[in-house]
């Protein structure tokens, strides 16, 4: 089971759209020591070949398999949106989980969340979460 940390979670995040939360996610990804500079031009092109909303409004903005170059260790850093961020055709995002995997981690990593987290109850409750402690409570019960 994957363990979230309070340093791996960013609460009350705020973005006007999914360029904007991608743009936090890579900046915090390479701040944390998992990327190089770059990471977001990757993650855009990732963004613009397949989505990465997965439903139940949660999004895993990731880099696309050639630019796994950049990054320096595999890790995950989640995001609460708790205000939402459209994703684009009426989709909302309330938690980002974005992803930096050296090899096809990132697959175990989307499929331990993906289980966690795949319905809209959990997605708003994480959402409504007012502090980490609380959140990641909530979150290693789902």
């Amino acid at each position: 089971m994957l363990k979230l940390t309070e340093e791996a979670l960013y609460l009350q995040c705020q973005a006007r759209n999914k360029t904007e939360a991608i743009k936090i996610a890579a900046n915090a990804l390479e701040s944390a020591g998992y990327v190089r500079p770059g990471f977001f031009a990757a993650m855009m092109k990732r963004e613009k070949a397949v989505p990465t909303y997965i439903g139940a409004g949660i999004a895993f903005p990731h880099c696309a398999k050639e630019d796994i170059g950049l990054v320096i260790k595999t890790g995950f850093l989640v995001f609460q949106f708790p205000n939402g961020v459209s994703w684009g055709a009426g989709k909302v995002v309330f938690i980002m989980v974005a992803i930096a995997a050296t090899q096809n981690e990132h697959i175990q990593v989307l499929s331990e969340i993906a289980d966690m987290l795949g319905d809209e109850a959990n997605t708003m409750i994480l959402a409504s979460a007012n502090s980490k402690s609380e959140f990641i409570e909530q979150f290693e019960r789902a």
